[in-house]
């Protein structure tokens, strides 16, 4: 909050926009022939400003200012060129690969906290011409268009960088929270593809689990929501109830959840999310979204004590429990014990 009152977001917007601009398109506007050394300096500068961009934006003022000053085109151009080719648009040698990660990874991470504030993720989500959307005070040939097509290649593009899809979830996650419009963008668009597409790939990462857990309940349970209930269907003015609502609102359920039933969903929260301590109660929250038969148990320290779970598993044993009748958890000098010691002591020698 203190670099972004000492006048750090507008610097850093800057040197993001800047160093955009001195690319040109990326790999569409230059060749390879063309990149030079400089070429790979200006995407560890455009990564580095996009991160430190990324670090500021932790609430709604300093996001609301940053989209005042131009950055939401800044992250669409980042987020186009990070999903079909290098930032530097040169062949980069051995670095080139970890370059990109960065570049997205540094892309990712700012589109995820933008979304943060429900109208602009609706702008990222979507799409927007407005100018106010784009930053009146510093217009940029950088197009506010919808940030999920490139979101989405990109996830998939680096596929194996846990980073990018945990942003990517997440980004996704928050997307669809509160808004239904934007929850169904991402389902018509293949979202719950790439979502499971990521949790099964980073099977140990429970950052990535919780993100995906999270995508996949904020997604269903809003458009859920927001389809017709056969309560506000069956009752009009005094008419007759009529089913075409509720048969529309059920068919409409019905889709939402095959989207993600028929991937396998079921199956990746089960036996991947919900192992992981971390992401548990996300996973469970999305199973019961999608109407899967789910418990959450939880165990108390007073629980230890039971037979154990469903599962037969016996609980852990404390030290003090009365389970073997034999042991004593207090001393207790035994009342022969000075008469065995005085025994020894005879037979054997001093």
């Amino acid at each position: 909050v203190e670099f972004h009152r000492a006048g750090a977001t507008a610097s850093l917007i800057e040197i993001a926009r800047t160093e955009l601009s001195r690319r040109g398109g990326g790999c569409e506007g230059g060749s390879t022939e063309d990149a030079t050394a400089d070429d790979d300096d200006d995407g560890r500068s455009a990564a580095a400003a996009l991160t430190a961009l990324r670090v500021l934006a932790v609430n709604d003022e300093i996001i609301q200012t940053m989209v005042a000053l131009g950055v939401l085109p800044i992250v669409t151009e980042a987020l186009r060129r990070s999903s079909s080719c290098s930032p530097t648009s040169g062949t980069g040698g051995g670095m080139e690969t970890e370059e990109e990660e960065n570049y997205s990874q540094a892309s990712m991470g700012l589109l995820r906290n933008l979304c943060g504030n429900d109208e602009i993720k609706t702008n990222l989500c979507l799409g927007s011409s407005s100018t106010a959307a784009s930053g009146e005070r510093d217009p940029s040939p950088f197009r506010t268009s919808s940030v999920l097509p490139y979101l989405l290649r990109t996830v998939q593009r680096f596929s194996s960088t846990a980073l990018v899809q945990e942003h990517g979830c997440g980004t996704l996650a928050a997307m669809a929270l509160r808004r239904p419009a934007n929850a169904r963008a991402i389902l018509d668009a293949g979202g719950p593809r790439s979502v499971l597409t990521a949790m099964r790939r980073h099977d140990a990462n429970v950052n990535v689990q919780r993100q995906g857990s999270l995508a996949i309940r904020n997604i269903v349970s809003r458009l859920l929501r927001d389809a017709p209930s056969s309560e506000g269907a069956a009752s009009g003015g005094g008419a007759l109830p009529s089913t075409s609502g509720a048969e529309n609102g059920g068919n409409e359920r019905g889709a939402v959840r095959d989207a993600f039933l028929e991937l396998g969903a079921e199956d990746v929260l089960r036996n991947v999310a919900g192992r992981h301590q971390g992401s548990v109660d996300e996973a469970y929250a999305a199973l019961r979204d999608l109407g899967c038969k789910v418990s959450l148990v939880k165990f108390s320290a007073d629980d230890l004590q039971s037979a154990g779970t469903a599962a037969g598993n016996r609980g852990m044993m404390m030290f003090g429990e009365k389970h073997n009748s034999n042991f004593r958890p207090v001393y207790e000098e035994s009342a022969g014990l000075a008469d065995g010691v005085e025994d020894a002591v005879s037979r054997f020698g001093s």
